[in-house]
């Protein structure tokens, strides 16, 4: 009875779908030709590892719900361990305009981007942690740079890299990027906040999106991350 739920369970997992997309990325990797606004080419496989360790504790009940998320009975590789109890938690959505993100459509987002210099995957967290580790395509700008009166110097290098001009504090949007946002995770503001300066500006809603799961959800599922040189 146990191996017949389990398969059972095994089967609604593989037929579960999601607007937008449907990748098996456990076994056919996304490839990934990019071009950043500096002109340096990356190619990389977006992928999800997964170990055959983790398939019967992972649809445990005991395992997954009982609190113990380091039970010592877990394999290494299949566990997380996170600070949870930082931040404030995000609404789903910034506002009614601005779209909000999971995984495969962030996927779909690098997808398009290969081949469209006016699409824009930005990490808005300080250099120090997009140094550590950060989702491929992306390129760092720290959100205190969406601030003009605290960092002048910063917020032009900002406008020109998601295409925008400003003329006597007329700013010009015919030319901005479509951007998708995120930063650590659901309780990181650094992101929602890039968002919100950007719509003061009068930038387009309908070119921005938010990736409100970042680098939490985007670890914890396992997919592809770099080290930035």
């Amino acid at each position: 009875m146990k191996n017949v739920k389990r398969a059972f369970l095994l089967g609604l997992l593989s037929v579960v779908t999601v607007s937008g997309a449907n990748f098996d990325l456990k076994k056919n990797p996304v490839k990934i030709t990019y071009v950043d606004p500096f002109d340096i080419k990356s190619e990389y496989n977006i992928t999800r590892t997964h170990s055959d360790k983790c398939k019967d504790v992972a649809l445990s009940v005991d395992v997954v719900w009982n609190g113990d998320y380091a039970n010592a009975n877990v394999p290494a590789e299949c566990k997380k361990t996170y600070v949870t109890t930082v931040g404030k938690i995000s609404p789903m959505k910034i506002n009614n305009e601005v779209q909000t993100l999971g995984e495969l459509e962030v996927i779909e987002f690098m997808q398009k981007a290969q081949t469209d210099k006016n699409m824009l995957l930005i990490d808005a967290r300080l250099p120090v942690w997009y140094q550590k580790l950060t989702i491929p395509t992306a390129v760092n700008l720290p959100f205190p740079n969406f601030d003009k009166a605290k960092n002048p110097a910063e917020f032009d290098d900002m406008l020109e890299a998601i295409g925008v001009t400003e003329k006597n504090g007329v700013y010009d949007f015919k030319n901005a990027k479509t951007l998708v946002l995120f930063c650590n995770g659901i309780w990181c503001p650094q992101s929602t906040w890039a968002i919100e300066n950007l719509l003061k500006l009068g930038y387009p809603a309908k070119k921005l999106s938010w990736y409100r799961g970042g680098m939490y959800s985007w670890t914890v599922s396992n997919l592809t991350t770099v080290v930035p040189k």
